[in-house]
């Protein structure tokens, strides 16, 4: 098995996506489309609403994998532009080609779309200049601004892109004698400290506050390496689930933080916190001999978690349309159609923008960096 890769970090991406689009569909399925239909709130699933959790876990994820993977390849600065050209075709061709996608799709919507649209779905009708459609291809949008266009989850894509800037420093920095713990722990809390103290105006400030939950998670990948102990694999589950049901339980408001406890008495920072603990159980982990079929789905839906991420408001903006113009209103009735109908549709589709868009541009990515390695040998 590759020393660089651990499934059950994969599995962690899966749980990511999966939150986000049960979060997505809620906030679908939560309004009353017309006078009969009703309101939706199933709370099993309520307690699943955890997509401000997930994108922290991606955040967090991204963080630690990248070390495993990159931390011995980063020895000089030449070494930065091959890491760059590789993170910047690992999101940006798939990023671009939703956005075409979505684009096509606003329109679509515009035409059928007949409810109040002021409904947290109607995002989709959001005025937008080809102005800001480079804005969001550039990946700077969340220090320009404009926010909230095209879909809301495009807000994460710039905030994890100038992590991947950062890293590389981080990386290099941790070479220094003394500084291998130090230097993850260095630059989450400037970041942090810019987020307190904010020196710099930006449209939004995630990209500050979230830096600890990537440079942890540097931390995280680093501080196993050095350790040999495991956790039994049922022990791991049954701590992950303890896990959820707390975070979920706890975005329902059924618990509830006090305000005086520093740090995490804030949503965002909890939800990294916890992020950065599940990581750490995942790294820790003890997998299994053999993997089952379930372990099998949920490992390839973490492979394919990015294109979910990015694919999945698409089917359910469908089924939005779906619901309004064949009126497949109810309490319960709405939710699960939307539910299933976002789960099912993002997961195929995300199959083949995986196998076509994100495969080939992952394996060019490589090529450029190697080829550029291979032009400075020779130099």
């Amino acid at each position: 098995m590759n020393k660089h890769y651990f499934e059950p970090l994969t599995w962690l991406r899966a749980v990511a996506a999966f939150f986000v689009v049960i979060s997505h569909s809620l906030r679908t399925s939560e309004i009353q489309y017309s006078p009969t239909d009703e309101a939706s709130h199933f709370l099993p699933l309520n307690l699943l609403d955890l997509g401000s959790f997930g994108v922290c876990l991606f955040f967090a994820l991204s963080g630690c994998t990248l070390f495993i993977s990159s931390h011995e390849k980063i020895n000089q600065f030449g070494d930065f532009f091959g890491f760059y050209i590789k993170r910047f075709m690992r999101i940006w061709p798939a990023f671009a080609i939703s956005l075409f996608i979505y684009l096509v799709f606003i329109e679509i919507f515009r035409h059928f779309y007949t409810a109040d649209k002021s409904f947290w779905i109607a995002q989709f009708l959001n005025e937008y200049s080809l102005q800001n459609v480079f804005q969001y291809l550039s990946l700077t949008f969340n220090i320009y601004g404009p926010r909230n266009l095209f879909i809301g989850p495009y807000w994460s894509l710039p905030v994890e892109f100038q992590y991947y800037l950062l890293l590389p420093f981080a990386l290099l920095l941790m070479k220094i004698r003394n500084f291998g713990f130090l230097s993850p722990l260095l630059f989450s809390a400037v970041l942090y400290f810019l987020f307190r103290e904010p020196v710099f105006q930006w449209d939004r400030d995630e990209v500050f506050q979230m830096g600890f939950t990537f440079f942890g998670g540097v931390f995280l990948a680093n501080y196993h390496r050095s350790k040999t102990f495991r956790v039994p694999f049922w022990t791991s589950i049954t701590l992950f689930l303890a896990v959820i049901l707390f975070i979920g339980l706890v975005r329902t408001s059924i618990i509830s933080i006090p305000k005086e406890i520093p740090f995490i008495s804030n949503e965002w920072n909890l939800y990294g916190v916890v992020a950065l603990t599940c990581v750490l159980l995942a790294l820790f982990t003890r997998q299994p001999q053999k993997n089952n079929r379930f372990l099998n789905f949920v490992h390839k839906y973490g492979e394919i978690s990015y294109s979910i991420y990015l694919f999945h408001m698409l089917f359910i903006g469908i089924a939005a349309l779906l619901v309004i113009n064949f009126e497949i209103y109810g309490k319960h009735q709405k939710l699960f159609f939307v539910l299933l109908f976002s789960l099912t549709g993002s997961y195929i589709f995300s199959k083949y923008t995986y196998r076509y868009i994100e495969q080939p541009s992952i394996s060019f990515g490589r090529r450029l960096s190697n080829f550029k390695q291979k032009l400075n040998s020779d130099l």
